[in-house]
């Protein structure tokens, strides 16, 4: 899957503590969230992402992206803040829409 293939710029968080750090510094159109990222997971990122935009007026659509079989997962993802699921394993045209989807409806709703 590669994303820059799509025209989009990206960056990459090697953990869930970085990308709720680099948030801080650099805003982003949207978040492709692993759910298994180590020191702090997709979901704790995503609650931590969550409470730094209270009061701003800003939701960043956040993506949450798993290997993960579990039947529930897409609800977990939408309990922890998410705005959206898909699997790692989808394909390059999912994820494109699934990108478009999203980066349109920010820009739709700015």
């Amino acid at each position: 899957m590669a994303v820059q293939g799509f025209g989009f710029e990206t960056a990459e968080a090697e953990d869930g503590l970085s990308a709720s750090e680099k948030l801080k510094t650099t805003e982003y159109a949207a978040i492709l969230m692993d759910c298994q990222m180590p020191r702090m997971n997709g979901f704790e990122c995503t609650a931590k992402i969550r409470e730094m935009e209270n009061g701003t007026g800003r939701r960043i659509p956040i993506i949450g992206m798993t290997a993960s079989t579990e039947e529930d997962i897409r609800q977990k993802c939408m309990d922890a803040g998410m705005d959206d699921y898909i699997s790692k394993d989808c394909s390059n045209r999912e994820l494109q829409r699934i990108l478009e989807k999203w980066l349109l409806n920010s820009v739709t709703n700015s």
